[in-house]
Formats: C-alpha cells, sequence, structure tokens
C-alpha cells in the first residue's frame, strides 16, 4: 500500500469535515442584534418589546474561556427600562462536554448548537439557560430558557424565579444595536 499517497487524501478529507466557525466571531464595532419572537408559543415570560444583544468569539466556543456575552433591553413608554441580562457571560456547563447533549441538533439550516448557563442582573434570580444556534446564513438564533416555580394556592412567585422562554433571531449589525 502506498501511504505517500493516502495519507495526504486523508488529511485532505479530514480537513473537509470541518467547519470554520470564525466567521461567526463579532468585533469591537459589531454585535447580533434583534427581538424576541412575537409568537406566544415561542415566547413565555417576556414582555413582546425585549431585545437582545449578543457579542461572540466563536473560536472559543469549546474552550475553557468564556465565548461571548448576552444583554438585554426592554423599555417601554409608560415604564422605565429593564435589562435582564448585562453582558452575561456564556458560561460552559464542563461536566456535559462528553455528553450528547453537548452537541445538540435543531435540524436543517443551523451549522452548530451550543448550550450555556447565564447570569441575570438581578442577583436574587435563578440563572438562565442560553441555547446558541449558528445558522447556515450566517445568522445566531438564542433560545433563553428557565424553568421558573409554578405559583401554588395562589402564592406570588418573584420574577427572578418566574419561567421564561424566547427565541431571538440575531443578525450582525454595526454598533450597540441601541441600547
Amino acid at each position: 500500500m502506498n501511504w505517500g499517497r493516502l495519507l495526504p487524501l486523508a488529511l485532505l478529507s479530514a480537513g473537509l469535515g470541518c467547519t470554520d466557525l470564525d466567521h461567526f466571531s463579532t468585533g469591537p464595532g459589531d454585535a447580533y442584534c434583534g427581538s424576541v419572537t412575537l409568537g406566544g408559543s415561542f415566547r413565555t415570560g417576556l414582555s413582546p418589546r425585549v431585545q437582545m444583544r449578543l457579542r461572540l468569539d466563536a473560536s472559543a466556543l469549546d474552550g475553557p474561556g468564556v465565548p461571548g456575552t448576552i444583554s438585554t433591553f426592554e423599555s417601554g413608554a409608560a415604564e422605565p427600562e429593564r435589562r435582564l441580562l448585562t453582558d452575561a457571560e456564556l458560561r460552559r456547563f464542563p461536566a456535559m462536554d462528553s455528553d450528547p447533549l453537548s452537541r445538540p441538533e435543531f435540524g436543517d439550516g443551523r451549522v452548530r448548537n451550543v448550550i450555556f448557563a447565564v447570569t441575570p442582573v438581578d442577583a436574587d434570580a435563578e440563572s438562565l439557560v442560553a441555547v446558541l444556534s449558528l445558522r447556515a446564513d450566517d445568522a445566531v438564533e438564542v433560545r433563553l430558557l428557565r424553568p421558573g416555580k409554578a405559583p401554588v394556592d395562589g402564592e406570588i412567585v418573584p420574577p427572578g424565579r418566574r419561567p421564561i422562554f424566547g427565541i431571538f433571531p440575531l443578525t450582525r449589525q454595526v454598533g450597540t444595536c441601541g441600547f
């Protein structure tokens, strides 16, 4: 067998299987921006006015460092602005590294999906899970969720303990997404 000819072919085919995600990284002057999906079945515990900003270093998705931050912003004419997340670091779940859950598949059009934890601004609030989907159209989709606590016998559940679910389709924009 001629290993001298097979080795380059093996290396080439291995390289074709890899996906370069670096083009998803944002620079100092841009971010991924968007609003929560308005459909009620895709949004729980979030106002339809919530916007999100994602800054991402795609080269750090699998490493020990922080691959990015998420911020949210909501303002209304009659209400003061609210921020659930302010530059919340995307934190890995190291225990999941060897589990298939660390690489979920959500169907066509998604190049890579990654699961992170994020900490809300409110120190008394429960953490949230952020599921990032890097899309083939160079957009990013973020699912933000927290199981929360259901009220029992009319009890009032504090805002930081209520269920949250929202899907945020994000596109790259120049600037800070207006907040």
